[in-house]
């Protein structure tokens, strides 16, 4: 008889055993599909952020080529206005800059630089810049 208690003591214990390690295995396979997500969105992260930084750069380069242009239509302006015959004491006093800024000689490249992509004409420069007034 004493057999018998113990192969049942034995079958109990099996038994509670594995419904530990059944538990243990279904909280490790959980822990791990957490651990999968993780990872998947922080490497969602990273590729969000490499985008945005191409998007800066291309942005940031578009801003440089349209502020350049913008530069070199100011200077033909100051110029023509010299070709007009107005003195730069007169050009200065009309654009409220300073007479050493116009007695400066305005670097104009030959050909106007060209935009990347779509090339932006005068009538088309305020949707192309999108200009938040200063101030705002």
């Amino acid at each position: 008889m004493a057999e018998a208690r113990k192969s049942a003591k034995l079958t109990a214990a099996r038994q509670l055993a594995r419904e530990k390690s059944a538990q243990f295995r279904e909280r490790e396979d959980e822990l791990e599909s957490l651990a999968v997500d993780y990872f998947t969105y922080i490497e969602q992260i990273d590729e969000a952020n490499e985008l945005a930084e191409r998007e800066i750069g291309r942005i940031r380069a578009q801003a440089d080529l349209n502020i350049t242009d913008r530069r070199t239509s100011a200077a033909r302006t100051v110029d023509a206005m010299l070709a007009q015959g107005a003195s730069r004491a007169e050009v200065a006093g009309r654009l409220g800059i300073s007479t050493r800024d116009v007695k400066r000689p305005s670097v104009v490249p030959a050909a106007p630089a060209k935009s990347v992509g779509k090339e932006i004409r005068p009538g088309e420069e305020a949707a192309a810049l999108e200009i938040t007034p200063v101030g705002q």
